[in-house]
């Protein structure tokens, strides 16, 4: 039997293919093979190490980890994040806090630091004495083009650094004085001045912001009791004080009931004030009790007075 042989060029091609296959299938096995890395030791020792104010040794852990080559990238942004918290909070180094502020920010655009590394940087330079820089850094986290489009055709009084202030802004601010105050701001003198006095806490405000003062745990204790008042005070007016509406023969009858107890056998017309405002405090009251043994129901509410020392 004669063997016959494949001429060179073919021979050379499936050798080729079959190298080709070979490499596809090492490269999709070790592909599968490969697991992301896990740097949750270096990291909370890091973390161990800055809450025990060593911040440069937590600095140089997190080095560690960013000297891996094979980091991801959300992970270099996010430990770029970290570093430059320490600088930031703990050395008061605010020329390096402001570099990994920015390394972080370009690596992940929408990490969930992005905002509070935007505010640091922007502090960070102000620190250093780089207030156009940070002027800078401030005008480009404003979204101007939403700003403009919820002002269309208004008429703007000012500019803080990018940021447009419009004359319906400034109205609004003097429309929540009390009349007697919005009387000094009526002419066109006056108005300028409450815009300078709008500025002036405009800037403070955009200065606290940028120091994370808005972070502070006792302000969001009282922002959160604000918020508490606000709603219970909505709530009240718009559900409850509805339902007791004044009732002339009621107040008469209270008056009644409580005239030797409460007015000293006096006349209704000498103590009128004093009734109208007794029954309306004490049918509020009532109102009140039922509406909360109603909610209290709905909620399946339980008190265990015995554990009330």
């Amino acid at each position: 039997m004669i063997e016959k042989k494949l001429p060179l060029p073919l021979l050379s091609l499936l050798v080729s293919l079959a190298t080709l296959v070979v490499v596809l299938y090492l490269v999709i096995a070790g592909g599968r093979d490969r697991q992301p890395a896990d740097y949750s030791v270096q990291k909370n020792l890091a973390g161990e190490l800055s809450d025990n104010n060593l911040p440069r040794a937590a600095i140089e852990e997190y080095r560690k980890i960013l000297s891996d080559t094979k980091v991801d990238t959300k992970t270099r942004a996010n430990i770029n994040y970290l570093i430059g918290e320490i600088y930031f909070e703990d050395l008061f180094d605010y020329e390096n806090a402001a570099a990994y502020y920015v390394r972080a920010r370009s690596l992940n655009p929408d990490g969930s630091f992005y905002n509070e590394a935007g505010r640091n940087l922007i502090a960070s330079l102000e620190r250093m004495g780089r207030l156009i820089d940070a002027k800078r850094e401030l005008d480009k986290s404003v979204n101007l083009d939403s700003v403009y489009a919820a002002h269309e055709g208004e008429k703007m009084v000012a500019k803080i650094g990018e940021k447009p202030v419009f004359l319906s802004e400034l109205e609004e601010e003097l429309q929540n004085m009390p009349p007697e105050i919005q009387k000094q701001f009526v002419s066109r003198e006056g108005k300028l001045a409450a815009l300078n006095k709008y500025i002036g806490w405009e800037l403070i405000m955009r200065a606290a912001i940028r120091e994370s003062m808005d972070a502070d745990p006792e302000m969001i204790k009282a922002r959160e009791n604000l918020e508490k008042q606000l709603l219970l005070e909505k709530y009240i007016t718009e559900r409850i004080m509805p339902e007791g509406r004044l009732d002339t023969a009621d107040v008469r009858n209270f008056y009644l009931v409580h005239k030797d107890d409460r007015y000293e056998g006096q006349s209704f017309d000498d103590v009128r004030t004093r009734v109208l405002q007794d029954y309306q405090q004490e049918k509020f009251q009532q109102l009140l009790n039922e509406h909360v043994t109603k909610l209290m129901a709905v909620d399946r509410v339980q008190i265990f007075e015995e554990n009330v020392q």
